[in-house]
């Protein structure tokens, strides 16, 4: 069965959207990419993350100029970043570079390991939550989902695409983690919405083409099919 997939960082390690072919949603977390259930033999499926793959030739400057809101969001990596981790963990206290991103360098390099060296079989492709949310949105600008009706206005967002049993599955979901501080409201309202982008792009004869309450609208090509990472030369 096809599957769409959408995930994000949150502070049990990653949380994950899945949508079937049949619109039925699905939430799990998991401390490790690998513990998901994956098949990387399955084209069908198409799996976008909110975490930088590639480390070279990245598009975000594109990115910001692409999105017309919230432009923070889009952070850039150190152009001296070495492939792999433990090249890093030697030369890290040369490299500058944010707080924010500091903290997520491990992160960074478990999905780098993950993606593995044939994306072309395997669609494990990049995405960036804001960006979509926009294009969800018909490209209207979006507040950032800090308070209750920030996220009010995703989920009515996301409503359009999941329906209503799509919106309460994800609110009981986030009432049973609440206590235990598994993942974050707005890590949930991510995931979801690159489960929803997943789908449209699988769904669709022309990527760069998606239907919004009847209206087309066209993302520019050199922001390749939403996922807008997918191509970076070097995983």
């Amino acid at each position: 069965m096809t599957e769409y997939v959408g995930i994000d960082g949150c502070p049990a390690g990653w949380i994950a959207v899945f949508i079937n072919e049949y619109g039925m949603l699905n939430v799990e977390v998991e401390k490790n990419l690998k513990d998901f259930p994956f098949d990387r033999q399955y084209p069908n499926d198409i799996i976008l993350i909110d975490m930088p793959l590639g480390l070279e030739n990245r598009p975000d400057g594109a990115l910001r100029k692409a999105m017309n809101g919230n432009k923070s969001s889009v952070f850039s990596l150190s152009e001296k970043l070495p492939s792999t981790e433990e090249e890093y963990d030697s030369v890290k206290d040369t490299i500058t570079m944010s707080e924010q991103t500091k903290a997520i360098m491990h992160k960074i390099y478990e999905a780098k390991r993950f993606a593995g060296k044939d994306p072309a079989i395997f669609k494990f492709w990049e995405s960036h939550p804001e960006f979509c949310f926009e294009l969800l949105n018909n490209r209207k600008q979006l507040f950032p989902k800090k308070t209750g009706a920030e996220q009010a206005e995703r989920l009515l967002i996301l409503k359009e695409y999941l329906g209503v049993a799509g919106i309460e599955k994800l609110l009981q979901e986030a009432s049973k983690q609440e206590k235990d501080a598994f993942f974050k409201f707005d890590d949930l309202l991510d995931a979801a919405c690159l489960a929803v982008m997943a789908k449209i792009i699988g769904t669709k004869e022309n990527c760069s083409v998606i239907t919004d309450k009847g209206k087309q609208m066209t993302v520019p090509d050199r922001y390749p099919f939403i996922a807008y990472a997918k191509n970076l030369g070097r995983y």
